[in-house]
This record gives structure tokens, C-alpha cells and sequence, in this order.
């Protein structure tokens, strides 16, 4: 495509021995980029309050997060993500007061690069959050995608999606309650993972899940992925909103160059490289890179917080004003055909083969649906929970369904089901092994 390929004309990057990305996957150039998103009609395979399950889009080590469909009263029907604490942590207190924490703080702010909250709720002892979708790949999917093509992101759009992510902290920052009262959030977790880029163009900040507000105190224990900290928070010092800048930082550099600033074999290099280290000259990489570019860049990353901007603003306006300098402002579509072009088509599709083949963590989701089901062929089906449908047409069996009652009980009555089960086998054993000697 004539959009992409000037794009990708520009791009010097290191050698492709400089990258050692394990997770190598096929590419091909994007097609139907300007089309509306056509949403197969996927069969519900469960409910949670008023909300259908459609399949399973993502699973961390604290929550699972799906895509959803929600009803309205006028026949109409949103898409949306919900996310849910994992039913063998759900029991943990401080887990669930983490969750509905960050839910509580994300639902207060309303901004174009901020991925929206819609509803807080529980349903049937499940504590979730409902949230806008973005349907496209992380930054950091995108990072490694072009890695693997000895690339990286042009400077322009660099720039264009680090600019997009200050406005979003600028005003997370800035943000004030019904009260009036400043919010003074800090994100704490301004990641590529946490840095969505629609399959059309746009650009939002996700996952409150460890921030915190300054009125509340934020945690001196390091929180987040070492690699994006700022270096007083690895000190675990008290930290303010520059601590979300010197992460941008990093993300930025990385989008540049493909290479993470701070990344090394253990946690500790970690955090000694970002305390004492400074990080290679971008343009010791990419020679294309401009100096003024560079400088904003290396300006974010200053290890003194008040070497750093003084604000995500001040960050924003400096990328802005270089981009208009530099062929801007990027329009959506832009950024759509660069990062489209590298995806294939089937890698765009809402949910991949096999999205509603849950593991055990879904039972509590499952039990007791009995609600019509309706099939990409349009017919109805009454479900139970040992019939729903997937997208492989493959029955729950009897063993899928033991392993998600195991996991749906508290974490006590599971530890003492263990223990006898294991004795029982035990005794078992002894048995067989004594008649085995006689």
C-alpha cells in the first residue's frame, strides 16, 4: 500500500541480529482498512449480570478479560471488554478491593486516549469492570511485529502516539472529582502493554489497574514492570506524576529504536541500569533519528524528576510542535494503514479459533446459563451449563467440568480436597504395592 510503504521507506533500524524476539510470527499487508468493523454474531457462551460472553480475549496472572455484547432497552447492541478478577483469587480480599479500586478510578475520567470504564458492578459473587473496547493490537505487539521486520515506527508516528499518550496523562493527572477536587492520579504502569492502537488509528492508555492518587498516599513498594519504572520508584521513593513521564520515555525510546532502554537478564541489572545507566543515543541506532527528537526523548528519561518536564503537557506540546515541523498532524488513517499493513487479516478478527474453550477459572461465569443462545446461523438453542456451544463445536466433558467446580471453591475447601484426594491415592498405592509383594 502507497501509505505504508512510505512509511516504511524512511526506516533504518539495527541489524536484525540486534533483535532476538523468539515469538516470531507470520505477516502479510492489511486488507479492508477502511471498512466498518463487521462483529460476527458469536454465540453467547455465558452471562454475567446483564452482559453476554462472547469468548475470551486475553488471561493475566491476576484477571481474565472478555469481549462482550450488552443488549439496550432499544434493540440496539454494544460491544464491550469486561475483565473479572480469576475465580482463584477472587476470595482474596485486597485482590478484590485492588480491582474495584481501579474501577472506581478509571470510570471518573472521560478523555479520547483514555480506554473508558462504563459499569462497576458483582454478579453472582463476581466482582468485574466493563470497559470501552479497542479493537486492535497493543503497542507492544506492534514493537515486536515490526522487530521482526528489521523496522521500526517512523519517527513521525512515534511521536504522534507518545503525544497521544501525554494528552491522556496530562489529563489523568489534571483530572477533579464531582467535588472539584484535583484526583491527582498517578498511572504507575504507562507500558506498551497498557498502550492500545485501533485498527483505525486511535490511541488509548488502559489499565489503572495499580494507580494511585496522591491524596491517598501512592505506594512506596515498586509497582509495575521494572522496565518502565522511573528511578524513584525503584528506590521506592515517594513519586509524582513525572514518574508517568519517565515511563513515556521509555516507550517512546522504544518505539524508535525496537530495543527497550533498560532491559537486561535480571530483575536487578533492571534497576541498577535505571538508576546509574543511561540509556545508548537514538541516533547511535538510528542514525535518521533528529537531534531535536532525541532531545525530547533523553529529556523524559532524566533520572532527577525535576530534569524531566514539569507536566505531560509540557511533554505533549513539545512532541506537537515537533511533529508540525516534521510533515504532521497524523490523521487516524495514517496510523491505521502503517500499523494494519503488518497484521494479517485473520489476526483482526474480534476473537481468534478457540476463544470460548475456557479453563476452569470460567465455571462460575457458566453456571446455571440457560438463556437462549443464538448461533452465527441465526437459530436458537436452550443451553445449559454442560451444553453450551464453541467456537470449535467441541462438548464440554466431564473432566472440563470437574476442573472448573475445583476452582470455584474457596481457596481452603480446594487446599483439603487436595490433601484427601492425595492421601486417598497414597493409601491406593501402599494397597497395590503390598499385594504386588505377596
Amino acid at each position: 500500500m502507497a501509505g505504508s510503504g512510505s512509511e516504511r521507506s524512511n526506516v533504518r533500524a539495527p541489524d536484525l541480529d540486534e533483535f532476538d524476539d523468539e515469538e516470531m510470527e507470520a505477516t502479510a499487508v492489511g486488507v479492508d482498512l477502511f471498512k466498518s468493523e463487521a462483529i460476527p454474531n458469536y454465540p453467547a457462551v455465558a452471562r454475567l449480570g446483564r452482559y453476554e460472553i462472547l469468548g475470551r480475549i486475553a488471561r493475566g496472572g491476576m484477571a481474565e478479560v472478555y469481549l462482550a455484547r450488552a443488549r439496550e432497552d432499544d434493540g440496539t447492541v454494544r460491544h464491550v471488554v469486561l475483565k473479572r478478577v480469576l475465580t482463584e483469587m477472587q476470595h482474596d480480599r485486597r485482590m478484590r478491593e485492588m480491582f474495584l479500586e481501579e474501577g472506581r478510578i478509571a470510570s471518573r475520567l472521560y478523555h479520547p486516549n483514555v480506554c473508558h470504564v462504563y459499569d462497576v458492578g458483582e454478579a453472582n459473587g463476581i466482582a468485574y469492570m466493563v470497559l470501552e473496547w479497542v479493537h486492535g493490537p497493543s503497542l507492544r505487539d506492534v514493537v515486536r511485529r515490526l522487530k521482526q521486520h528489521n523496522t521500526a515506527l517512523s519517527p513521525l508516528l512515534s511521536a504522534h502516539i507518545a503525544a497521544k499518550i501525554a494528552s491522556a496523562l496530562d489529563y489523568i493527572h489534571n483530572a477533579r472529582g464531582i467535588d472539584g477536587k484535583p484526583l491527582a492520579i498517578i498511572h504507575q504502569d504507562v507500558t506498551p502493554h497498557n498502550i492500545m492502537l485501533s485498527w483505525k488509528g486511535q490511541v488509548k492508555l488502559l489499565d489503572f489497574g495499580i494507580a494511585k492518587t496522591l491524596t491517598s498516599g501512592a505506594s512506596r513498594t515498586p509497582q509495575g514492570k521494572y522496565e518502565y519504572m522511573s528511578p524513584e520508584q525503584v528506590r521506592s521513593q515517594p513519586i509524582d506524576w513525572r514518574s508517568d513521564i519517565f515511563a513515556l520515555g521509555v516507550c517512546l525510546y522504544e518505539m524508535l529504536t525496537g530495543i527497550s532502554p533498560f532491559e537486561r537478564e535480571s530483575v536487578p541489572q533492571i534497576m541498577t541500569a535505571i538508576v546509574e545507566e543511561n540509556p545508548p543515543s537514538l541516533r547511535s541506532i538510528r542514525r535518521e533519528i533528529p537531534e531535536l527528537l532525541e532531545r525530547i526523548v533523553f529529556k523524559a528519561l532524566a533520572k532527577h524528576p525535576e530534569h524531566r518536564f514539569r507536566t505531560a503537557g509540557e511533554m505533549q506540546h513539545a512532541l506537537e510542535e515537533w511533529i508540525t515541523r516534521n510533515g504532521g498532524p497524523v490523521p487516524d488513517v495514517r496510523l491505521a494503514l502503517v500499523i494494519g499493513s503488518y497484521f494479517q487479516a485473520e489476526e483482526k478478527a474480534p476473537l481468534k479459533p478457540g476463544a470460548a474453550q475456557f479453563t476452569g477459572t470460567f465455571g462460575a461465569l457458566v453456571a446455571g446459563f440457560e438463556s437462549p443462545i443464538v448461533q452465527e446461523e441465526g437459530e436458537k438453542v436452550d443451553g445449559s451449563a454442560d451444553e453450551l456451544p464453541s467456537t470449535s463445536s467441541t462438548p464440554r466433558s466431564l473432566r472440563q467440568r470437574l476442573f472448573d467446580r475445583f476452582f470455584d471453591m474457596p481457596p481452603l475447601f480446594a487446599f483439603l480436597w487436595t490433601l484427601g484426594a492425595g492421601s486417598v491415592l497414597l493409601a491406593l498405592f501402599v494397597v497395590i504395592y503390598l499385594l504386588w509383594v505377596r
